[in-house]
């Protein structure tokens, strides 16, 4: 009896959860409107709750901030914005939103990219330094490897099956709980990517996590459809990612951990370490790991345990 009441409950959470998400969805309607209107607005004086104006003032004038109220937008931002620093005078070009909404603005937006002939399908100026510091590794001895197939380049495709990948064991997971119903489940599998994101972040926040084992976010260890620095060829998964030599030879060359407990995940920013936080990024330490991400407004921990919920 305790189950089934304890179903119903976080079937009728979700139901909440998803009407906020979907009420949400609503705002980035008029994003265009409010990226229009802050155009002319110095980057100095653009406000964006819990990031900070260091960072923003970093932010390529073309990129579609998020609109007031896009709390999807502001997390994306938070997670994964670092790689917005990376188009500084290299030939790199960042994307212009933070979620790609299908594969037709993906296949338009790597289309214009300068793209390497290398091995692996990244950004011209990325190829360059990956090989520059694959060249370092192996005078001492040592390899950076691809930790995947899809450790380069990905389509959207790509991205929602690594998405789901996540999200359909953690859904059979809480289910079996119990602490999900049928029913809610079958209505979150059935939302598109942007309202199940919000919905999946709100469950998080109950203590539903979605990253593997249910053990930690699924935003540390995937992004959304259409959120990937893989989709801009800035990213690379890195096999030997956990040989602290390899990760100083691919900071040397530009290429740095931006997405907190995602081991292998390395994203080329293209510039030295020294210059990190004069582009309003801000270190987070996960045991002997350094990631890079946007500053926040308030004070960010320095240890990744007490990282704010993810």
């Amino acid at each position: 009896m305790k189950r089934n009441h304890r179903s119903k409950f976080t079937g009728a959470l979700l139901l909440v959860a998803v009407s906020v998400a979907l009420r949400l969805v609503v705002v980035p309607l008029h994003a265009e409107k409010y990226a229009a209107a802050v155009a002319g607005t110095p980057m100095t004086l653009r406000v964006i709750p819990g990031i900070h104006r260091d960072f923003l003032a970093q932010v390529p004038p073309n990129f579609l901030l998020p609109a007031p109220g896009d709390e999807l937008g502001v997390r994306l931002l938070a997670e994964y914005g670092a790689v917005l620093v990376a188009g500084d005078g290299n030939g790199v070009i960042v994307p212009s939103r933070s979620m790609f909404t299908g594969e037709k603005e993906v296949a338009e937006f790597q289309a214009g990219l300068q793209i390497s002939g290398e091995e692996y399908k990244l950004q011209a100026a990325a190829a360059r330094a990956l090989a520059a510091a694959q060249a370092e590794a192996q005078q001492q001895g040592l390899n950076i490897s691809p930790n995947n197939a899809g450790a380069a380049a990905r389509s959207y495709r790509d991205t929602v099956a690594l998405w789901l990948s996540r999200v359909k064991p953690a859904l059979n997971h809480w289910t079996e709980q119990g602490r999900l119903s049928e029913e809610a489940t079958a209505q979150l599998r059935s939302l598109p990517p942007r309202e199940q994101t919000l919905a999946i972040i709100a469950l998080e926040q109950q203590g539903m996590l979605f990253g593997p084992g249910c053990a930690k976010s699924i935003l540390s260890s995937v992004a959304p459809p259409g959120a990937s620095h893989h989709l801009a060829l800035l990213a690379f998964d890195v096999k030997e990612h956990g040989k602290p030599a390899v990760r100083r030879i691919l900071e040397r060359h530009g290429w740095y951990q931006t997405v907190v407990r995602d081991a292998p995940h390395f994203t080329y920013l293209g510039v030295p370490k020294s210059r990190l936080e004069s582009l309003g990024l801000a270190m987070v330490r996960d045991g002997d790991r350094e990631y890079w991400k946007p500053r926040p407004a308030s004070p960010l921990p320095m240890e990744a345990g007490s990282f704010p919920a993810k």
